[in-house]
């Protein structure tokens, strides 16, 4: 059971595990301006990296830099409708498929923060090709909404946040997921000792401490404001995640339960209100002279490489 914890998607898709050179059809045929590949590690992986400029005087000086991410077992692809909107706006949008899955290798996951330090690399790679224009900001669904608030905890260059229904820690969600959809009948026979030392176990197969896994430990750290927009009928990730993480970070976050909406509602965003809020969002810290948030110490300390597991970013502030 710990293998199937932390297996990448595209384990079971043997040809996604070479990083194919060009960007995959579906990308294509939704249209990026760029495509490039950001060599990551360790662990080793080669993620894609999909552009999406904004259009006019904002193509020229775009408003910001805003990095997308997708949730478990999704690409890029999905997140084309939020990049665009965004770009619309004004912003560049960076879309990444995370480490095992879309166009990127890599055959672990690690709930956050191997994957955090592959989008700080990400940023790097951004830097150095001259596309981080404006103030950055990072935008996640899900198991990329998770990833998002561990990378402003270790990468400062990162001043807002939106998380879209995250999960406030590994071993909280993996217990829930296996209980109502992972393995339905059976996980409710399983018992809380049995389901954690299955996440021991994925722990120790991908080379990380479940414990660390916890964005709620993480968010009292970031640097910058983070938006947490949830579903009130989410039966995948629970509202009371978001919960949780607010209550971590009360001064540097802001929860907006959205009445109705489930784990695909939020996703699919048939009013349109998860994009509004983000945009304004983004527009209030990206565009303005507020100042990056310092989050409160703990014992004087911020988070360490014993803390965080994989330490902070190296190109981090």
């Amino acid at each position: 059971m710990g293998t199937a914890i932390v297996a990448a998607p595209n384990v079971a898709k043997p040809q996604l595990l070479t990083a194919p050179a060009e960007p995959p059809w579906t990308e294509q045929m939704l249209g990026v301006d760029e495509f490039f590949r950001v060599p990551v590690g360790p662990v080793e992986a080669s993620l894609a990296v999909y552009v999406i400029e904004p259009e006019g005087e904002d193509q020229i000086s775009p408003r910001g830099t805003i990095i997308v991410l997708h949730g478990m077992g999704a690409r890029s692809a999905w997140m084309h409708g939020t990049a665009t909107n965004l770009a619309r706006h004004g912003y560049r949008a960076v879309l990444v498929d995370l480490r095992g899955h879309g166009a990127s290798s890599g055959k672990l996951l690690t709930y956050g923060l191997q994957e955090s330090r592959d989008i700080s690399q990400v940023i790097d790679a951004l830097a150095e090709r001259r596309l981080l224009s404006g103030r950055l900001g990072v935008y996640g669904i899900s198991y990329g909404a998770a990833t998002a608030i561990h990378l402003a905890a270790v990468d400062r260059r990162v001043e807002a946040v939106v998380a879209v229904a995250p999960f406030s820690d590994m071993r909280g969600e993996v217990a829930h997921y296996l209980r109502t959809i992972g393995l339905p009948g059976v996980g409710l026979l399983l018992t809380d000792e049995q389901i954690q030392a299955a996440v021991d176990e994925a722990g120790e197969l991908g080379r990380f401490s479940p414990d660390m896994a916890d964005a709620g430990l993480a968010i009292r750290y970031t640097g910058a404001p983070v938006l947490l927009l949830h579903g009130t009928a989410d039966m995948i990730i629970p509202l009371e995640h978001s919960e949780r993480l607010h209550e971590a970070a009360p001064q540097h976050s802001d929860f907006q339960p959205l009445r109705g909406y489930g784990h695909l509602t939020v996703w699919l965003d048939p009013l349109h209100t998860v994009r509004r809020r983000s945009v304004a969002w983004f527009d209030r810290y990206l565009t303005d002279e507020s100042p990056v948030v310092e989050p409160p110490a703990m014992e004087q300390r911020r988070l360490n490489d014993a803390e965080l597991s994989f330490g902070r970013a190296p190109g981090g502030r």
